[in-house]
């Protein structure tokens, strides 16, 4: 797999940094345990470190039997950019890409600032459903946010990769995003289906090269707040489920012409970070008096 990835890279030689990969590695295997996720098998990870002075992807091999894990490769990567409307932290945690829910393939169609958002026509988009956040607005608070690994505009935002910039997904490279597409990195539990689920199939390339070191797991860190909490799925999913009963009891002109749940869709079709957010152990609804909910009506935007 390192020479498929050189060779996506036209031979050079994959730029990293072995402090920051050892510090990232040992928090990866930390919340690996943390969240009780099993390594069964020698395969394919990908480690995230969302810390701002690092941002960077590394592909490695990870074993069952606690041997050091095997770097293959790193690249720059953006993650979220919390402090302006929208956009949050990166949620840490462990992410499985399974047919659960799958990923979809960007039209790259323009927006309205002219950007590709989620990158060139047929680029990759990796969806693991809705994840929870710090809000960054209140203290103590969480905001569930649609988490999607993803290409971005080859001309206009590739090459901030390396910082945040991201409203919470994570922005690779182009060539990056085609190497895992075709080498099905993490795509182990897709690439099982497929054979007999047409939808799984209609979605991966055509021309796959399924590695046998495939995984499905991305692992998000931050080495420079250690004790972030992971993301808690269910509780974003509850949060999604009470913000889409608080749509449905609102007046029709309180809101778009649209009803809650095609809202609620639009969402999710058009991977905006949609928060809505509330106290730590709640996720707010009608009797904080729409406070929480009104913020997530603001604007539901495409990265």
């Amino acid at each position: 797999m390192k020479q498929q990835l050189l060779r996506m890279t036209s031979g050079a030689p994959l730029p990293d940094n072995p402090t920051a990969a050892f510090r990232a590695l040992a928090a990866a295997r930390t919340m690996t345990i943390a969240t009780m996720t099993s390594i069964n098998r020698p395969q394919t990870l990908l480690v995230v470190d969302r810390a701002p002075s690092v941002q960077r992807l590394w592909v490695v091999v990870a074993t069952p039997d606690g041997a050091p894990w095997t770097v293959i490769g790193t690249v720059r990567v953006s993650t979220g950019k919390p402090g302006k409307k929208e956009h949050f932290k990166t949620p840490v945690g462990v992410f499985v890409n399974t047919p659960d829910i799958l990923g979809y393939r960007a039209l790259g169609t323009l927006n309205k600032y002219g950007i590709r958002g989620i990158g060139q026509k047929g680029m990759r988009v990796w969806d693991f459903g809705w994840q929870t956040t710090q809000d960054w607005r209140t203290p103590s608070a969480v905001a569930s946010i649609r988490l999607e690994m993803h290409a971005t505009d080859p001309t206009y935002l590739e090459g901030r990769l390396g910082r945040p910039d991201s409203e919470a997904c994570i922005r690779i490279p182009d060539w990056f995003n085609r190497f895992l597409d075709r080498f099905g990195v993490i795509d182990a539990q897709l690439t099982a289906l497929a054979p007999t689920n047409r939808a799984v199939a209609a979605l991966l390339p055509v021309d796959a090269m399924p590695s046998p070191l495939a995984g499905d797991k991305v692992v998000v860190v931050d080495t420079s707040e250690p004790h972030a909490i992971p993301s808690n799925p269910v509780t974003a999913d509850e949060i999604e489920r009470r913000f889409a009963d608080w749509l449905a009891t609102r007046p029709s002109s309180a809101t778009t012409q649209k009803p809650a749940a095609t809202q609620v869709d639009a969402a999710v079709a058009n991977s905006g970070n949609k928060s809505s957010s509330g106290p730590s152990g709640r996720s707010g609804g009608p009797e904080d008096s729409g406070s929480s909910f009104s913020r997530s009506l603001a604007q539901v935007r495409a990265e």
